[in-house]
């Protein structure tokens, strides 16, 4: 049989891995007999124990069968894929089947595989059955670089704490590895025995390293079935990294802090932010007139001291390990501290649901999200609904200060006072949203899988298919609410407390659909998002009957314009419209994009049962008809609105290019205009030009000079009398002064014998003053005045004398 396809991961759905023994589906057909037995009075934790049998490592797609981990490099399928397809090679079967999937050798592992997690470096692979927990050591190279004739290939196992998990011994609930760990090793589980345990399989697989009594009391109404880890280290985290939350069957929630592997590794930023938050509080408690604020310094005595002895342990870790250092992350040991209270588990969360609303639903699933500023607690519940909780106040380290010896008074206003109502935390119910599929089971188990991607978006699974939350339109309401609080604007609380009246519902869209019939669901027992730049941004899920499906999500390509750029659009376009010489074509307001084509899928993908896909024959009768009807209905409404988005672009397509025409030729005419004036051969002529007036006028200058000399001998008016009497003395002052006899010659004279007579008395090493003259000191100084005096004079009568020539020649001109 032929695969016509434009996509690998169709031909992937083909793949023998993904193919079942008889026995394997007995198995499968008793699983979904007791998922129709679900109830919602059970006791037991089927509706919690999380089922993930599919999951990725790198490009390594990973799948469990029974006790059996099969391995398939997708890489190397995609490869072979696309050579195919270049060489028009036909997709059969027999070409799906030439790249073969490999079987991990894993003999302690002989049991039913219920959940698979790879750790953060890819290097180990959690494998959790009911009673048992098995770590299973992966190749580093990946399986692309492994031999494809190599069908099997041994792995080391680990059996985990076998001493808390057996068949007569608690069962396992969930599975995760802590993302603080610095030797990525660290493996938290929570068992039905209300207890949550942290294992570092890197040097004890037997005992753990910290282990959490969850129990409250004996009402099984009030065990812990499901946790959620704060997340990672980053420089603006709070304490949140350093926390555990988790929920209790009825729906209350509970959280420890702090919580960290022996061996972890933080951002400093992180612990300096920490430090400096927990110091102001500090003083602000001590100057405080209240009691209870008071006696919170203690609490925040014992917050700073718990960090001062991470930061002493990292100095040491650093030197072990320099690399740290260079990212700005520290080695941190979490056993260090100076004092040995236990770690207090704050709850139940203050939170404005009633009590009845969730009925006799039980919580399946918790997810912790952060997406600055909110940090968000999502909680599933049996019935097919989800609570997205808001965190109205900031999780805190807490200790039970009475756990210990020689308890002082302290201890106990510390104590009483965090037993208060006012001190224990709060959360926010902003929504409630159906995820449960039209048709599926009243009681079902929902998990929940957070984008990798995008912060805002998550995912669920259950047995009826796949459904995506987007909380991105409210998340941004209040991301702008909380920057303008930050700003110090006068509506900022308004526009806070608009968002929390408003409420915006997130955005639910139902993916894949099992249920097509009424009583005919498939459950999906395994997802995760490849983000792969090779392979693509998909969703990738696997039905119970191992049937795989996938849907591609959409990159969000939304460029995040701030106001002061859109005012400077419109600004722009309001401007030009006021041009005369320039009409432009595009109206106001800017162009907004459709909405329609957004990164999540408007249609779900429908999957249809074994027992009706296997029939040869399909029973037409009043449900099916619906059902083709609902199903044609939604799709032409999709196809409407999508082509009203072509439409709508085309026609602004077709604008913006006649627009952009016609900017083009105004830009091509200011070209023109420019070139002829600022290009090299304008500038060229223009300098030549003035060269050439520059020249004309230099010989202009020259003919002015000689006919205005010509006008001065030549047209000169005859002087009176008087006037030549003037002359004829003013030429004889000047013969007197100027002349070779005259007074300045004379006083030059004076000057020149006064530096001689200097220089002689310079030379002269004798007490007796030489005269040549034979005159007496005070002699010589008077002639000295005289002549100086007469050479003011002089000076004075030339001055007087140029005055009076420049006026005789302005009365002759």
């Amino acid at each position: 049989m032929a695969i016509s396809s434009d996509s690998w991961l169709d031909c992937l759905v083909k793949h023998p891995i993904f193919e079942i023994s008889e026995l394997d589906k007995q198995r499968v057909e008793s699983s979904k007999t007791k998922q129709n037995a679900i109830s919602n009075n059970i006791t037991d934790f089927v509706l919690q124990r999380h089922i993930c049998v599919l999951t990725m490592r790198d490009n390594d797609l990973f799948v469990a069968v029974g006790s059996t981990i099969r391995v398939l490099n997708l890489t190397e399928f995609k490869d072979a894929w696309t050579t195919a397809s270049k060489n028009n090679i036909q997709l059969s079967n027999n070409w799906v089947s030439s790249i073969p999937y490999k079987i991990l050798d894993t003999p302690e592992i002989n049991f039913n595989i219920e959940s698979l997690t790879p750790n953060l470096n890819g290097r180990l692979l959690s494998v959790t059955g009911q009673h048992s927990l098995v770590i299973v050591c992966l190749p580093r190279q990946g399986f692309g670089d492994v031999s494809m004739f190599k069908k099997s290939i041994d792995c080391r196992t680990l059996t985990i704490g076998r001493k808390y998990y057996g068949s007569d011994k608690a069962q396992l609930l969930q599975v995760k590895w802590h993302p603080l760990s610095e030797t990525r090793t660290h493996l938290v589980a929570l068992s039905s025995d209300n207890t949550l345990r942290m294992f570092d399989i890197s040097t004890d697989i037997e005992e753990p390293e910290q282990s959490f009594d969850l129990f409250q009391n004996n009402n099984a109404s009030e065990t812990a079935v499901t946790f959620s880890i704060g997340g990672i280290s980053h420089d603006q985290s709070g304490w949140e990294s350093f926390t555990i939350y988790y929920a209790l069957r009825n729906g209350q929630i509970y959280m420890i802090c702090p919580v960290i592997p022996f061996k972890s590794a933080i951002r400093k930023g992180h612990l300096d932010n920490l430090m400096s938050l927990v110091e102001a509080k500090y003083q602000k408690a001590k100057v405080s007139d209240s009691n209870d604020i008071n006696a919170l310094t203690y609490l925040y005595k014992l917050q700073k001291q718990w960090l001062q002895d991470l930061f002493d342990s990292a100095k040491v870790g650093c030197k072990a390990n320099p690399s740290l250092m260079n990212n700005d992350t520290l080695s941190v040991v979490g056993n260090t501290s100076s004092f040995n209270f236990p770690v207090k588990i704050q709850g139940p969360f203050l939170t404005n649901c009633p009590t009845n609303s969730r009925g006799y639903a039980q919580v399946t699933d918790i997810l912790y999200v952060y997406s600055e500023p909110l940090h968000i607690l999502i909680l599933a519940l049996s019935n097919g609904l989800i609570q997205n909780h808001m965190l109205s106040t900031e999780s805190d380290a807490q200790w039970d200060v009475l756990k210990a010896d020689g308890v002082e008074r302290w201890q106990h206003e510390l104590h009483d006072l965090l037993l208060k109502s006012s001190y224990l935390p709060t959360a926010i119910l902003y929504e409630e949203a159906n995820v449960k599929t039209k048709g599926s089971p009243s009681v079902q188990s929902i998990r929940l899988v957070h984008d990798s991607l995008y912060k805002d978006t998550y995912y669920a699974y259950h047995s009826g298919g796949v459904t995506a939350v987007n909380m991105n339109k409210w998340l941004d309401a209040f991301k702008n609410a909380f920057q303008k609080v930050k700003d110090g604007k006068k509506d900022a609380l308004a526009g806070l407390k608009g968002c929390l009246d408003k409420k915006t519902p997130s955005d639910i869209r139902h993916l894949i659909n099992t249920v097509p019939f009424y009583g005919a669901f498939t459950p999906v027992v395994g997802l995760f998002v490849m983000t792969d730049i090779y392979l693509s941004y998909t969703l990738i899920a696997m039905t119970f009957d191992y049937k795989l499906s996938f849907r591609h999500l959409n990159i969000r390509h939304e460029s995040e314009q701030d106001k002061d750029r859109e005012t400077a659009i419109k600004n722009q376009l309001k401007y030009i419209v006021k041009e005369t010489e320039y009409e432009p074509l595009l109206p106001l307001p800017p162009f907004e994009k459709p909405k329609q084509p957004d990164n999540l899928p408007s249609q779900s993908k429908i999957i249809i049962p074994s027992e009706l896909s296997d029939a040869k024959e399909l029973v037409i009768n009043e449900e099916t008809l619906r059902f083709f009807s609902e199903s044609a209905e939604r799709i032409r409404y999709a196809t409407r609105e999508l082509n009203k988005a072509a439409m709508k672009s085309k026609e602004r397509l077709c604008l913006q290019q006649k627009e952009f025409e016609n900017q083009v030729n105004t830009i091509c005419d200011l070209y023109n205009r420019y070139q002829r004036f600022f290009s090299t051969e304008a500038k060229k002529a223009r300098e030549q030009e003035l060269q050439e007036i520059t020249q004309r006028h230099a010989k202009l200058r020259l003919r002015m000079d000689k006919q205005l000399r010509l006008v001065l001998n030549n047209c000169q008016p005859d002087l009176a009398n008087e006037e030549n009497e003037w002359t004829e003395k003013l030429k004889e002052f000047s013969d007197k002064l100027t002349g070779s006899s005259g007074y300045a010659s004379r006083v030059e004279l004076v000057n020149h014998l006064q530096n001689q007579l200097e220089q002689l008395k310079i030379q002269s090493g004798k007490d007796r003053k030489f005269n040549p003259t034979n005159m007496s000191a005070s002699q010589l100084q008077n002639t000295l005045s005289i002549l100086k005096s007469q050479s003011e004079s002089i000076n004075e009568a030339k001055k007087r004398i140029e005055n009076m020539e420049n006026k005789v020649l302005t009365t002759a001109s």
